[in-house]
């Protein structure tokens, strides 16, 4: 089976990377912006393309002949991501329908459209909608909220408040409820989608409990032998809050 990874620099490529690598059923691929980012003890093992989703010649490069591509990529570090994150997914779609990719696999947030969705989670749904919306590709949607594992920017968060601060006096999104999820488990579901058995598009949510911010802070004191007290704050501002997690988290 010949399979092209997206992201494989990412948090969740770099690992999911490794697990595709001990498959020896795989023909891996690789699409990188920088091909000096990959290993130079892999860069022999595997092709590795180099190029953006962009770039419609190097996309027609590393989708030729694939049977499923990973889409695990975003454009957070552009004040413009969202636009670019449609034009992205669109350009993939295209590209991928063009070549013959029976499959596309993607790692989105766990939510839905309404007055509260944080344009990021927005921007994660939009680009799943895209990659759905062509019969001729299946697409397999994964959905996952708080990804807890070493590296995580939600989870560092929540260890270094935890860890750092005794008490915490906190916004009222501490209240807002979560499906955490370990890494190893987004991971089993991305490696296994490319098996299942399945012709139609399928959207799948991803996660433990219903946790909000505040428990997941309790339980992190806990397995960490802390005692720890969290006091919500009505007033407490989304910026002002930032500001306060910019002081006290790398």
């Amino acid at each position: 089976m010949k399979v092209l990874l997206t992201g494989s620099t990412g948090y969740i490529g770099r690992r999911l990377k490794q697990k595709l690598l001990e498959d020896k059923n795989i023909e891996l691929k690789l699409l990188v912006r920088n091909k000096n980012s990959v290993r130079s003890n892999l860069q022999n093992k595997i092709e590795i393309i180099e190029g953006d989703t962009f770039n419609k010649d190097s996309l027609k490069e590393a989708l030729k002949d694939v049977d499923t591509a990973y889409y695990l990529i975003h454009s957070l570090s552009n004040e413009n991501y969202k636009d670019l994150d449609k034009i992205s997914a669109q350009n993939f779609l295209d590209i991928a329908n063009e070549c013959g990719v029976k499959r596309v696999i993607y790692l989105g947030g766990l939510g839905v459209k309404n007055e509260n969705t944080s344009e990021h989670l927005l921007s994660r749904i939009e680009t799943g909608e895209i990659l759905s919306s062509n019969k001729n590709v299946q697409t397999i949607w994964l959905r996952a909220g708080v990804i807890i594992g070493s590296g995580s920017a939600s989870f560092e968060i929540i260890r270094n408040l935890t860890e750092k601060l005794p008490v915490m006096t906190t916004p009222k999104w501490v209240t807002t409820k979560a499906q955490p999820i370990a890494v190893d488990d987004v991971l089993s579901y991305l490696y296994n989608a490319l098996y299942l058995e399945k012709k139609e598009s399928l959207i799948v949510d991803i996660g433990s409990e219903q946790l909000s911010y505040k428990d997941m802070m309790l339980k992190t004191a806990k397995v960490l032998g802390l005692k720890r007290w969290i006091i919500p704050l009505p007033f407490m501002s989304i910026n002002l809050s930032s500001y306060w997690l910019n002081l006290f988290t790398p």
